[in-house]
């Protein structure tokens, strides 16, 4: 009788998921890795091909699996490129050269922007009241001043992290305004079920239940029934 070949997989996966460390601690063992070394040396196409299949459909987790050994490891990657500079000197400096040649233009506008940066930081840093002079003239004098306060901090830290130019300000400034108000919201309505700001209580709860009507004896009963008493008219 055939093997169901989904069943077979599907025991499979079962078992490699229960015994998980058994089947690692087996493959590293001395004797599979001998045997395997082995298979490879006999069957190098094979081994070939099917490297390069995993690699083609396996793109994304292997640029994944890359990427997160990258930074869990910042001092290895720092000491791999260091130790290959070192003996590749001169291949270096060829290729070093000849992408400057390719893009030129792309470099000399990546150092003016970093030129940029540098000189809002520092100028941030060495002369903040001229910073502070210059955002605060660029932020509308309308808007509430607790409002207005908190876009001119939220961009004098953005001139401080190099996220900001100062010849940037005045034309930045709406996006700034428009973050605030997308964090705060801002003129919208708030609703009466919605908790306030770190409590569990709600807005419509501080608002106090109206007295019951009590109707006078000489009232129209029609009036009476729409201010929300009782109407004895039949």
């Amino acid at each position: 009788m055939a093997r169901d070949p989904i069943k077979h997989l599907e025991a499979q996966h079962r078992y490699l998921t229960k015994n998980r460390e058994k089947v690692l601690a087996r493959k590293r063992s001395p004797e599979a890795r001998e045997k395997k070394k082995k298979w490879r040396a006999e069957n190098r196409q094979k081994d070939l091909d099917y490297g390069r299949r995993y690699r083609e459909t396996h793109k994304e987790i292997r640029a994944a699996a890359k990427k997160a050994w990258r930074l869990a490891n910042p001092e290895k990657v720092v000491a791999y490129y260091h130790a290959y500079r070192a003996g590749h000197l001169d291949e270096t400096r060829i290729s070093q050269r000849k992408y400057f040649v390719e893009h030129r233009q792309e470099i000399y506008k990546k150092q003016a922007a970093w030129m940029l940066r540098k000189k809002s930081i520092n100028t941030m840093r060495h002369d903040p009241d001229t910073v502070y002079r210059v955002v605060s003239r660029a932020v509308s004098s309308g808007l509430p001043r607790f409002m207005r306060d908190d876009v001119i901090a939220s961009m004098l830290l953005a001139v401080l992290e190099g996220k900001l130019l100062l010849e940037h300000v005045g034309a930045r400034m709406k996006d700034y305004v428009t973050g605030y108000n997308r964090e705060y919201d801002t003129f919208k309505t708030l609703s009466l079920d919605a908790p306030m700001g770190g409590t569990d209580l709600r807005r419509i709860d501080l608002l106090e239940a109206p007295a019951p009507y009590e109707p006078e004896d000489d009232e129209d009963d029609d009036m009476v029934m729409l201010r929300g008493g009782q109407s004895l008219w039949r």
